[in-house]
């Protein structure tokens, strides 16, 4: 039979209750428990009995918070010990609870710790009992009992000074948990513990207090004599002489050691990242607060905030695991501390994004050089794990005063500008402008109007008709869609194609996108038989693995041929699966439907992916049309990525023809279709199937 345990489990949640009880029971315990999961539960159950402990969820709810249940507790002079459980969400809230007067906080993911720390509790609480009645019984009986009596009590650590504060007696247990011998401690002073966390004023203000004869209660954080610390919760109790001077003074310490290093622990993790070691967000904003100040106040020491973002560093927790991710993420901290020096704050603001604190600049051009001083170290080969990792970063430095005057202005001002750079170039810096806020707004109201926009119908498609040289006739379109705004007018597409990606609203405008091409379809067929249309997929809507069955469904309604419909994707979504890519293409390819590879040249154009894939077209970017004259690399390149093609089966698509010279180039390569502004700019429908009836080839 276990250890048995008196326990009051405040918890809404029954199943949760369960799982704790359990925990316990494994640990050699054998609870006697009730549960409350309201405040009425609370108020009748909580004296009814002498509980061992009290075990409150961060979770629990009924008007009253684990804050109100500790003012309860003090109210009722209740001395029962407090442990809250919570989710690693909620841990800074629960740092309040700790300050209140809370025993202990447990994560839920370490339970394991809820019975060791019941058992700590629990011993505790009967120290303090016998404590409480060791002191009261000192109180009563001064001049009545001799003190040596007082001192035998081994649940406490008991010490003995002069009037002076010259230790005349020590118990075995104050030997036990100092290191120190009996023979080392009578005769000194306490200072031997060196007791240094205390100021010279608090050390004075306890003097004056016992020298007036009064009880001091206090906490004193001691040295071992092997050099590590422990705390005493310490109750000084003077004794004075029949003429009311002092004589000497008895000190009941309690170890609370293990209650502080939680207390600290918990601070720790409040304000320092866990994996990193470095400030975490909030101390951060509270660094550059303290800098501001120091610079309002001397005009030196000018904050310069610069924000850093590791570029794609997805791809190495996808391809190495997170484990090798959090290894890298080490190796960057430290190389970003290595290049900021000791003056500088370097901080993990969350995930892949790190921020330094700099005082030491005069102006923003040495931030700048600092900068990129920083990024060119980030840039040199990790070695990991017979690995040599590559990783660019890209910067954004913002400066107290022309980014903001707060705190929270100055590292989101350097956030935004990092983010610029990531747009522009990455492994660049950029250093915050007006401007760039201004892009921000922007960027946020065109956000916000977005969901309304597809509610409303703002969304229009554009059709961009695409030649085919061989036949000399318009037999292909790619639908682009277009965003008109009531206020901005016409929104381009890199404007809010991104923002519909992250938000998700890429999958029902890519449905809106299909329909309308169907409709398209069904027009221009009257003008000629020869009609498809390709659609854009996004990774989100391809991952979404509804487009086969929307193909399905649209077919069934409108009764257009698969044939009359192409979907486009990227390099970049091709490669992201191959195991689930390829299946869902070749469902589509059998139905009929042609598949096209966007922007082919732009990502990693492997050759190998390419005979992989069930493709029908590839699309090569129009960069490859840059310089391009017969004879030249260039020329060489065109015909060399048009040859291999066509050796694989597949048709070749230019993009972005803009003259009749590269019209007639690409028609002597061979090029099968091509698609830019010298054939049509994109068009609505009408206006589309009138470009149709007036089509004439071109020679």
């Amino acid at each position: 039979m276990g250890s048995p345990l008196s326990l009051l489990v405040v918890e809404s949640d029954t199943q949760e209750v369960f799982r704790l009880i359990r925990e316990i029971k494994t640990h050699g315990f054998s609870p006697l428990y009730q549960v409350v999961s309201s405040w009425k539960d609370w108020e009748e159950r909580v004296v009814e009995e002498d509980w061992d402990a009290i075990v409150c969820s961060m979770d629990w709810q009924d008007g009253k918070t684990p804050q109100d249940l500790l003012s309860d507790l003090r109210e009722k002079k209740l001395d029962i010990p407090f442990i809250v459980v919570a989710k690693e969400a909620v841990l800074g809230n629960a740092l309040q609870v700790m300050r209140a007067g809370a025993a202990d906080i447990i994560e839920y993911s370490s339970l394991f710790r809820l019975p060791l720390v019941l058992e700590r509790e629990r011993r505790e609480l009967v120290y303090r009992r016998e404590k409480e009645i060791t002191t009261n019984y000192l109180g009563d009986s001064l001049r009545e009992i001799q003190f040596q009596k007082f001192a035998l009590d081994q649940a406490t650590i008991v010490s003995i000074t002069d009037a002076s504060g010259i230790i005349t007696y020590v118990n075995e247990k104050f030997s036990i948990v100092s290191g120190y011998r009996k023979e080392e401690l009578v005769g000194h002073s306490h200072r031997i513990l060196k007791s240094d966390e205390k100021t010279l004023e608090e050390w004075k203000e306890m003097w004056e207090v016992i020298q007036k004869g009064r009880v001091w209660r206090g906490e004193i954080k001691n040295t071992k004599k092997d050099g590590t610390f422990y705390w005493v919760d310490t109750t000084i109790v003077p004794f004075s002489a029949q003429d009311g001077s002092i004589f000497q003074y008895i000190a009941i310490h309690h170890d609370i050691t293990d209650r502080k290093l939680a207390e600290d622990q918990l601070t720790h993790d409040a304000f320092y990242d866990s994996l990193t070691g470095l400030p975490n967000r909030a101390l951060f904003l509270v660094r550059i607060e303290q800098k501001i100040s120091e610079y309002n106040l001397s005009s030196k020491g000018f904050p310069i905030v610069v924000s850093v973002n590791i570029d794609n560093f997805k791809r190495i927790n996808n391809s190495l695991g997170n484990g090798s991710g959090d290894d890298i993420l080490r190796i960057y901290a430290k190389r970003i501390e290595s290049v900021s020096g000791s003056n500088a704050t370097v901080t993990r603001l969350g995930a892949d994004t790190f921020a330094v604190l700099v005082v030491d600049f005069l102006s923003l051009n040495e931030a700048n050089d600092f900068a990129n001083k920083l990024l060119d170290y980030l840039k040199e080969i990790i070695p990991y794990n017979g690995y040599e990792i590559y990783l660019t970063a890209s910067s954004g430095i913002a400066a107290f005063g022309m980014a903001g005057k707060e705190a929270e202005d100055i590292l989101k001002n350097a956030e935004i500008a990092m983010f610029h750079s990531k747009e522009s170039k990455i492994g660049t810096v950029s250093i915050f402008s007006q401007t760039m806020q201004e892009k921000i707004h922007y960027q946020l109201e065109i956000q916000n109007d977005l969901k309304k926009a597809i509610e409303r119908n703002e969304f229009v498609v554009y059709y961009q008709p695409i030649y085919d040289l061989k036949e000399k006739e318009i037999g292909h379109w790619e639908a682009l869609v277009r965003w008109k705004h009531p206020k901005k007018g016409l929104v381009p597409p890199v404007d809010f194609i991104p923002m519909a990606e992250d938000s998700g609203l890429i999958v029902p405008l890519t449905k809106y996108v299909l329909d309308d091409s169907c409709l398209f379809v069904n027009e221009v067929s009257f003008v000629t038989d020869k009609v498809s249309v390709a659609i854009n997929l996004s990774a989100e809507v391809f991952q979404h693995q509804n487009i086969f069955h929307w193909i399905v469904d649209v077919h069934n309604k409108t009764g257009i041929p698969f044939s009359s419909l192409q979907v486009e994707i990227t390099e970049s979504l091709a490669m992201k699966n191959m195991n689930e890519t390829i299946p869902i293409l070749s469902n589509l390819r059998d139905l009929g439907v042609k598949i096209a590879l966007d922007d082919f040249g732009t990502g990693f154009s492997s050759l190998s992916y390419l005979e992989k894939l069930p493709l029908s077209i590839v699309k090569m970017d129009k960069s490859f049309l840059n310089n391009v004259v017969p004879g030249s690399k260039e020329a060489l390149l065109l015909i060399s990525i048009i040859h291999m093609a066509h050796d694989l089966g597949l048709k070749v698509i230019a993009e972005g023809v803009e003259d009749k010279t590269q019209f007639d180039l690409l028609a002597d390569y061979k090029c099968d279709m091509i698609q830019g502004y010298l054939i049509a700019k994109p068009m609505a429908l009408q206006e589309a199937k009138e470009f149709m009836q007036n089509f004439k080839p071109i020679s």
